[in-house]
């Protein structure tokens, strides 16, 4: 009986499309992995491309009405850019001696005092006014936790200040980005749709219809709700004799297009400054109402007619997309979140009906037939 004995060599024959998938899976991993690299590189870039998009899709119904009326679309577009630029001169020659004001009577108030001598002055008066933090554990516990939020709050002031000094060239390049979309956007839209097959012809321009005037709506309403919400505070934080009031309630109309977080950013930053020029909890009782009412009435009145509610999003949703969009872009990711999550939206929503369409008149006609 002859024992078995194995081949001194043996290949094994793989098909050739397994070792292309290995390939383009090894590919995407390292393409995937490159492009998060580059995240922190790119993120300036993308968030200037988004602002330009953005602000394109508010622009473009008012360039194309003067189309409509015979005005050539490119006098158009220098007659809007024009437009927008008298306000911007009239508006900061109005506000600028308030201004000024403003930042002399600051620069005074940061040379007078140190931070550390503005975190005590708040420590007392919160100790003074609020019984349950006399122990003196929580006392303990409340300066270190204040000296944190203080060193925060500094940290935070100093870095959006330099992104938003860092950020002018990027202005000029979104003002560049916003004339050409608004002159050749129809290019690129046209582009899109004839790159789609003939079968989703119909569904590819529902889907830019659908987004691009529902956004635009969504934008034009929040940046007047914006106003709206900075001119009550301004107003509100002027009758409570709040140094500093017009930038803090410029700011808390701007922080008010980042929901739920930005209403709770300028009313912290207006306490804070008020219990800098009075230790008083009173005063920030003052300021808490002041704000409550001002989020009523936001919340009640203005929000609901003038916002388009067919962008809006649940609220969990909302704090997820502005987490993931500050965690990536920072303050810029924080504001443009929710404008891009509600494009994604507008985007699926539309493709879904239009597919359930297409499939029905598909069957509809399959079965006349």
């Amino acid at each position: 009986m002859k024992s078995y004995r194995p081949p001194r060599s043996f290949t094994i024959s793989l098909d050739d499309r397994f070792f292309i998938r290995i390939i383009r899976i090894i590919f995407f991993l390292v393409s995937f992995f490159l492009l998060l690299q580059l995240v922190p590189l790119l993120n300036r870039v993308f968030a200037t491309l988004i602002a330009a998009i953005l602000i394109t899709t508010v622009l473009d119904p008012i360039v194309s009405s003067l189309e409509n009326n015979g005005v050539n679309r490119i006098g158009g577009i220098l007659l809007v850019f024009l437009s927008i630029s008298i306000l911007l001169t009239f508006a900061v020659q109005a506000a600028s001696p308030l201004v000024t004001e403003q930042i002399d009577a600051l620069s005074l108030s940061l040379q007078d005092e140190s931070p550390a001598k503005m975190v005590d002055n708040v420590k007392r008066a919160l100790f003074e006014n609020v019984p349950f933090l006399r122990s003196p554990q929580v006392q303990v516990e409340v300066s270190a936790k204040l000296e944190m939020f203080v060193n925060a709050v500094m940290n935070a002031s100093f870095s959006t200040a330099l992104t938003l000094i860092t950020s002018f060239p990027y202005l000029i390049i979104i003002a560049f980005s916003v004339f050409f979309f608004l002159k050749d956007g129809w290019i690129i839209k046209r582009a899109l749709i004839e790159s789609m097959p003939n079968r989703y012809f119909e569904i590819s321009l529902i889907v830019i219809h659908k987004m691009t005037e529902q956004l635009g709506r969504y934008i034009r309403g929040q940046l007047v709700v914006s106003g709206i919400i900075g001119s009550l505070s301004i107003f509100a934080l002027t009758i409570l004799d709040i140094p500093y009031s017009f930038f803090i309630g410029a700011l808390a109309g701007l922080a008010n297009m980042i929901p739920y977080f930005g209403p709770l950013l300028g009313f912290f930053l207006a306490a804070a400054v008020a219990l800098l020029h009075e230790p008083s909890f009173s005063i920030v009782m003052a300021v808490a109402g002041a704000f409550a009412t001002i989020q009523l009435i936001d919340n009640i009145l203005v929000s609901p007619y003038v916002v388009s509610r067919s962008v809006e999003l649940h609220p969990l949703a909302v704090i997820i997309v502005i987490l993931i969009g500050t965690a990536l872009l920072g303050l810029w990711g924080a504001l443009l979140a929710v404008p891009v999550a509600s494009i994604l939206k507008v985007t699926f929503s539309s493709m879904r009906w239009g597919l359930e369409n297409y499939r029905l008149k598909e069957r509809t006609r399959f079965e006349s037939g």
